[in-house]
């Protein structure tokens, strides 16, 4: 059981590294103006393939040295701009594919998993709209669906997480200028419990996140942007115990850069670098991302 609960204190981290690399890649781990809208009756595919490598692990669970993480993921994202909901409303889907090799902290071997992660459904509420000013204010909702393949013999590295989850996005973003465009987004993410973790039942508080961006347009196609995250919370529970050093406080930075190739594709490319963690992997992240409009 000692082993169980130092896997557990590093557990956290597996779990919001794929529900980021399978969630929306994270939704909820959000671009430079991914709340820019539309005309009603866009249809977007977005193809997300995040990498990432994190060769240590910062916080007391880890008493070798020896903790890791690989995660390799491809996501693809539907979504169609309506207004179906009285205003701008982006109903969608998301469906995951993940690979995970990781040695937990206090784990004596490398666990690895893959297969297909669990979807997201939801959509984003704009609640302000002004393209011309480049201002917008939106709320996105994604629940996610408990169906992916779970693996309950290797659950902390398993593609599914065996439970709901609700990731809710309020945004902000406003241009400043001709080519400046500043983001601020509040984000909770919240969890229902699996059952099924080694016989038991674990349950995670919610985890709250500030991401911010301030993006440049060095012309009409390409644009440059600067990225700020911090995420505050996820301390676990197993049978209804706290557990120990489970509470993550992450700070990153990061850039990207994205290009428009044509009319209807868009390649983006993005880095994000750890800086600051407590009870967390630690390293970087690297995606790739591609848009088609339809």
């Amino acid at each position: 059981m000692k082993k169980h609960m130092n896997w557990l204190a590093g557990a956290i981290q597996l779990t919001l590294i794929a529900g980021l690399t399978t969630g929306a890649c994270k939704a909820a781990d959000l671009n430079a103006r991914d709340f820019f809208s539309a005309p009603v009756g866009t249809t977007l595919g977005v193809f997300y393939m995040p990498m990432t490598r994190n060769s240590e692990y910062h916080g007391a669970a880890d008493s070798t040295g020896k903790a890791n993480l690989q995660v390799n993921a491809f996501a693809w994202r539907q979504l169609l701009f309506t207004d179906v909901c009285g205003t701008l409303c982006t109903p969608q889907f998301i469906v995951p594919l993940v690979d995970i090799d990781a040695r937990l902290p206090g784990a004596s071997r490398n666990s690895r998993e893959s297969g297909i992660g669990d979807p997201q459904i939801g959509g984003t509420l704009f609640l302000v709209n002004e393209p011309a000013t480049r201002t917008y204010t939106g709320l996105l909702s994604l629940i996610t669906l408990p169906v992916g393949e779970y693996h309950s013999h290797n659950p902390d590295v398993s593609p599914g997480a065996n439970r709901w989850a609700g990731h809710f996005i309020l945004n902000h973003t406003q241009g400043v200028g001709d080519r400046w465009v500043l983001e601020a987004n509040l984000e909770a993410q919240v969890y229902g419990k699996n059952d099924n973790y080694f016989g038991s039942d674990l349950e995670q508080a919610p985890l709250f996140r500030l991401q911010a961006f301030a993006s440049y347009d060095f012309s009409q196609k390409t644009y440059g942007a600067l990225r700020l995250i911090h995420a505050d919370g996820g301390e676990l529970r197993i049978n209804g115990q706290r557990i120990d050093n489970t509470h993550k406080r992450v700070t990153q930075v990061g850039f990207e850069v994205g290009h428009w190739l044509d009319r209807q594709n868009q390649a983006l490319v993005a880095f994000t670098q750890d800086v600051d963690s407590d009870n967390s992997y630690h390293g970087s992240q690297t995606l790739l991302r591609l848009v088609h409009v339809f």
